[in-house]
């Protein structure tokens, strides 16, 4: 399944301790494999990837592309990933559901002031009258896949402007890259994606930006998560891997926000841009419109997980009951206080 997803990113944290100048680690490095959606969200991985971070915790870290959520968390089900970091989907809870995965750390929030994702339209529709968030009722709306970060969006903007989430004709069209083509051809009205193909929409006037979701609704978007097997037999791997995450979360957040969690190119902030460029295939100054809010030590927002959870079950995406305390694995995990 690895070799199906791969796009190009090949520089692994050997490579990238070599080229950083530090001298290599006496002991063979452990190669791992991590799952990632080709978004700004990935910013922190790849940073940690570049610099280092993750061999210097004895780890020969890959990073392997992804172009939607599911098959990636079915990845470290498996075991044909080691861990992932991406948003979380109804079919990451399923999983959760039959006890295979747990979640260790955050990923990305939609954040006011932050974009991430984002409410795009077609010329057409925008002409025609699709300007602001409430306008999606009555419109054919693209999501990725049912269930998706984008799906849920939609749904806490039906909650927000007071309408069923049944007035929105929802378009699931299984990738970003297909909601792309459906903009431009007018299979659908609007799309909500990530911020690196809504805003690349917009720079090639292919469609029009209507808004960021986290400014009148912000939710915890992601987390990096394992299996629940690698998190109960190997810590030593995990806490590795957590350390080595954690340093590209502190080179990410100090590169592009403020301490008081405000939005700024700080000094190194060209040089993170171009290591997360070259990961996402994306061009700099598009990403540096597009930068997604992380918690500088990666704490998760409990409580929206909580209603991600209790808002899947509710359209009837996930099966079973899902034990919150053992998928929020606290061995690992730390949150953000309520």
């Amino acid at each position: 399944m690895i070799s199906m997803h791969r796009r190009g990113f090949l520089l692994t944290s050997g490579a990238a301790l070599a080229a950083s100048g530090v001298r290599a680690q006496t002991a063979p490095l452990r190669k791992i494999h991590i799952g990632v959606l080709q978004t700004t969200g990935a910013g922190p991985m790849y940073i940690a990837l570049a610099k280092g971070h993750f061999a210097r915790e004895g780890l020969d870290a890959e990073i392997i592309p992804f172009d939607s959520a599911q098959p990636l968390a079915v990845s470290i089900a498996s075991g044909d990933l080691d861990f992932g970091a991406t948003s979380l989907s109804a079919g990451f809870f399923n999983l959760a559901a039959q006890g295979l995965v747990r979640i260790i750390a955050a990923q990305g929030r939609d954040q006011a002031g932050f974009p991430n994702n984002g409410l795009v339209a077609s010329n057409e529709a925008y002409e025609n009258g699709l300007r602001t968030f409430a306008d999606i009722k009555g419109h054919r709306i693209a999501v990725a896949t049912q269930g998706s970060a984008p799906h849920y969006c939609a749904g806490l903007l039906a909650d927000k402007f007071g309408f069923p989430l049944t007035a929105v004709d929802l378009q699931f069209l299984k990738s970003n890259p297909n909601m792309v083509a459906g903009l431009i051809t007018g299979q659908v009205d609007g799309a909500i994606m990530p911020s690196t193909f809504a805003l690349a929409m917009e720079s090639n006037k292919q469609a029009r930006l209507i808004g960021w979701i986290g400014d009148v609704t912000p939710w915890q978007l992601g987390a990096a998560y394992t299996s629940t097997r690698r998190a109960d037999a190997d810590p030593a791997l995990v806490n590795g891997f957590l350390r080595g995450y954690r340093m590209g979360m502190h080179d990410y957040y100090d590169a592009f926000i403020t301490p008081d969690g405000k939005r700024r190119d700080n000094a190194t902030a060209d040089e993170m841009l171009d290591i997360i460029a070259k990961g996402v295939d994306q061009s700099a100054n598009i990403l540096r419109k597009g930068i997604t809010y992380v918690d500088r030590e990666a704490r998760l927002e409990r409580r929206d997980v909580l209603h991600q959870i209790v808002w899947q079950k509710a359209q009837g995406l996930v099966e079973g009951s899902v034990d919150a305390d053992a998928l929020l694995d606290r061995r690992y995990v730390t949150f953000l206080p309520e």
